[in-house]
């Protein structure tokens, strides 16, 4: 293959770089926090980010033990830059409880640093693994493959040249991102981008020299330790300090994330199922519409929610990023219209369950369904009532649209997992000979409700 060769400079001094496996790992995850920080604003990864959290702390716990191994080695000062992106991730994962009850403007300052540094992350990576790569040793030469010497900034770090040559790749790279900021997110991001890539110019060429001492002579190992060791103190404590910040405000309902507010949602517990057979029901009708219409009624409703959550999520990501996410006409209307439909659902139900009740013994199991159903039905359209007034009075303001979405997020979480919850309580009748035929629209329907936000994660 054609190269272009380059000379070593007259002096300079030997250099180890961080092992490939950092450099590999720190890729990784650069690349995994980003696709993450643009999916969650349109693409949903689901799991990944929900296990964020969990993986931040053992990547935390990684660069710890990768740090004090890299010292044992005198690497870790070289090391250090692949240090940042996991002492960040812990802090980026808080993102939320961070901007929580600011204005929309500090909203967008503070979601813009976070995204900056994300954006930043896999860059950084990028080039200090190819300086490394292309940087020549004293008494050696380094020559650039004549099929990539076209990419800014690769020959001038084979050449020596690392600040300028890291400053122009770093620009290239951040040039490519816009559209992955123009795609995903907005004008703010693309602004933030052309200030970053401003500010690596300005680093690169603006300031005169390469540097009179290496940095190992500047620094020490062991400040390195030390820097590496406070640094993750730091992200722990701000991780967990965002995490537990006392008054933030999120999402709804309260229950589902707070163990001192358990009590407040539906009990599962408070109606007992009998010991006993289900008899066959001597107004099977009434049975199949009792459950089919409890079941439409939950669907309905959560019909709505879902428009709610959806568009008040694209109304908010749209005035925090300054995009045009196409909205549904008139959201809040047609969510809530959805709502009262589901009302008249509900009320068919309560009106068949009632007659099923007064032809059927207490003691039967179906009666026991019944009862949970009826209940369940009428807390969940108690809260509909709370969270109608509740989203209005948060939708007054920009940023009050996120707790707007994040209530009917957590309720139509909470609404299918409770109602999965009654089914797998309340099996042994619904499989029953007599009841089964009668009450599979029923399972399958809240099936399907479950299943709408089962993969959906809560932004508390």
């Amino acid at each position: 293959m054609n190269s272009v060769p380059t000379a070593a400079p007259p002096s300079g001094t030997a250099r180890v770089g961080p092992p490939a496996w950092l450099v590999a790992a720190t890729a990784a995850l650069a690349f995994g926090t980003l696709a993450m920080a643009v999916a969650e604003t349109s693409l949903w990864m689901h799991y990944l980010i929900d296990a964020g959290e969990s993986i931040s702390l053992i990547g935390l716990g990684f660069i710890v033990i990768a740090g004090v191994y890299l010292y044992s080695q005198q690497r870790l000062l070289l090391s250090l830059p692949l240090a940042v992106p996991w002492l960040l991730f812990p802090v980026i994962t808080q993102g939320d409880q961070i901007i929580d009850n600011l204005s929309i403007n500090w909203m967008r300052a503070v979601s813009h640093i976070l995204l900056g540094l994300l954006f930043g992350t896999p860059v950084a990576v990028i080039v200090l693994a190819l300086r490394y790569a292309l940087t020549p040793r004293p008494g050696q030469q380094r020559s650039v493959p004549a099929m990539l010497a076209f990419i800014p900034g690769l020959r001038a770090m084979s050449e020596g040249r690392t600040r300028q040559g890291g400053a122009a790749l770093a620009a290239t790279l951040f040039l490519l991102e816009m559209w992955v900021a123009v795609r995903f997110l907005g004008l703010l991001m693309v602004a933030t981008l052309i200030i970053m890539i401003c500010g690596v110019l300005a680093y690169g060429f603006a300031v005169a020299g390469e540097g009179s001492r290496p940095a190992h002579e500047q620094r020490s190992e062991r400040f390195a330790l030390i820097v590496l060791l406070a640094g993750a103190a730091l992200s722990v404590g701000l991780f967990f300090g965002f995490k537990n910040r006392p008054g933030a405000y999120q999402g709804s309902p309260s229950y589902y994330m707070d163990p001192a507010q358990k009590d407040s949602g539906f009990r599962l517990d408070r109606v007992k199922v009998p010991p006993t057979t289900a008899k066959a029901p001597s107004n099977p009708e009434a049975v199949r519409l009792a459950l089919t219409d409890y079941a439409s009624a939950l669907q309905r409703l959560l019909d709505g929610y879902y428009i709610l959550d959806r568009n008040y999520n694209y109304n908010f990501h749209n005035e925090l990023f300054l995009r045009s996410t196409p909205l549904l006409a008139d959201y809040r209307r047609v969510g809530l219209e959805k709502i009262r439909e589901a009302e008249e659902f509900r009320a068919t139900a309560d009106a068949a369950a009632a007659a099923v009740r007064a032809s059927t013994p207490t003691t039967d199991p179906l009666v026991a369904l019944l009862d949970d159903l009826t209940a369940y039905a009428a807390f969940n359209f108690q809260r509909a009532a709370l969270l109608e007034r509740m989203s209005g009075e948060f939708a007054q303001t920009k940023a009050g649209l996120q707790h707007a979405t994040h209530l009917y997020e957590g309720e139509g979480k909470v609404l299918g997992e409770q109602l999965d919850a009654i089914v797998r309580k309340h099996e042994a009748v619904l499989s029953s000979l007599v009841i089964a035929p009668l009450g599979s629209d029923f399972v399958t329907i809240s099936h399907a409700v479950y299943e709408k936000y089962a993969n959906r994660i809560v932004g508390f």
